[in-house]
C-alpha cells in the first residue's frame, strides 16, 4: 500500500485499535525490537540457506531440495524460543498488554518465485480475510517483511471492501478438517476460506514496507499473497492478536460476510503465561 494508506502509529493503545476495527491499517517503524526479532531471523535464515543468498535461492537451489529447507523454516518459527521470546517483546514494546493480549503461533511465510506447487511453506495464498476462518473480529493481524520487498513480492489488499461483503466459503470451511486432510497427506482442502468469485474484484493495493518496520490490520480486511513472478524470494513473518478486554466488551470489526461454524479460540496464547483463549 502506498503512504497514504498506511497510518503511523507507535503504539497499539484503545484508541488505535479501534481506529484498526474501523479499516485503519497502522505502520510501526523505527523500534529496537523489532529490529532485534527480523535480525536474529535473517541470521538463521541465511545459515539455512547457505552458501546461496537467500533472495536468490529460488534461482540457485533445486525445487525440492529448496522445499526441504523452507519446510525446516517454517516448522522451525513456531517453536524456536528466541524469535518467540523476541516476538513477545515487540507486541508489549508495541502497546500489547502481556496479561490480556494472547496471541497465536508465529509464521514465517517463504514465497519462492513462479513456483507451481501447493506446499505450506512456498505457496501463495488466495484472496480471504483471516476473520472468515477464526470468526474472531476482535483479531488483529500483525505482518513485517525479513528481507526488502516490492509490488511484485508481497501481500495486497482491498480495503475499499473492509466493511462490504464478499461471497466466501467460510461456512463450509473447518480447520479441523484442513489439519485432518494434511495429516492423511491430502492437498486439495483449502488452507483458509477463500472468495467464490474472484474475477470479480478489483485490482488490490499492494503492500510496500521496509525491513524493520511491521503493519498491524483488522483480521477482517481482505488481503492475499501477491503472485510471485520476480525471480526473487520473499520472507516474511506474520502473527495474530486478540485483546480478552476487546472480545469482552465486544469491540471488533464489523462482521460483513464470515460464517465458520466454529470459533477456535485456543490458537491464541496469553503472552504472560501462555494460557489459552479458549480457558
Amino acid at each position: 500500500m502506498t503512504p497514504g494508506h498506511l497510518q503511523p502509529c507507535t503504539r497499539l493503545d484503545l484508541a488505535a485499535r479501534e481506529a484498526l476495527f474501523a479499516g485503519a491499517v497502522l505502520r510501526f517503524s523505527d523500534n529496537s525490537e523489532v529490529n532485534a526479532l527480523i535480525d536474529a531471523i535473517r541470521v538463521d535464515i541465511a545459515a539455512a540457506m547457505a552458501p546461496h543468498k537467500p533472495l536468490e535461492a529460488c534461482r540457485d537451489i533445486a525445487a525440492d531440495e529448496l522445499h526441504e529447507r523452507t519446510q525446516a523454516l517454517f516448522h522451525r518459527a513456531a517453536r524456536e524460543p528466541l524469535w518467540n521470546d523476541l516476538l513477545d517483546q515487540v507486541l508489549v514494546a508495541l502497546g500489547c498488554d502481556p496479561v490480556t493480549t494472547h496471541r497465536d503461533r508465529l509464521r514465517l511465510r517463504i514465497q519462492s518465485s513462479d513456483d507451481p506447487h501447493d506446499r505450506a511453506a512456498l505457496m501463495t495464498l488466495d484472496p480471504h480475510r483471516d476473520s472468515w476462518g477464526s470468526n474472531v473480529q476482535a483479531q488483529v493481524n500483525w505482518w513485517a517483511p525479513i528481507f526488502d520487498i516490492d509490488v511484485g513480492r508481497t501481500i495486497a489488499m482491498w480495503p475499499d471492501l473492509f466493511d462490504r461483503p464478499v461471497a466466501n466459503t467460510s461456512a463450509a470451511w473447518d480447520y479441523d478438517a484442513l489439519i485432518a486432510s494434511r495429516k492423511n497427506g491430502q492437498t486439495d482442502y483449502p488452507v483458509v476460506p477463500v472468495v467464490t468469485e474472484p474475477q470479480t474484484l478489483r485490482e488490490p493495493v499492494p503492500v510496500v514496507i521496509a525491513p524493520g518496520e511491521i503493519l498491524a490490520f483488522s483480521g477482517a480486511h481482505l488481503h492475499a499473497s501477491v503472485p510471485n513472478q520476480t525471480g526473487l524470494m520473499r520472507y516474511s513473518i506474520e502473527v495474530r492478536t486478540v485483546d480478552l478486554g476487546d472480545m469482552e466488551t465486544g469491540r471488533g470489526a464489523p462482521n460483513v460476510d464470515a460464517a465458520a461454524p466454529r470459533q477456535p479460540l485456543h490458537w491464541f496464547r496469553r503472552i504472560s503465561d501462555g494460557k489459552n483463549l479458549s480457558n
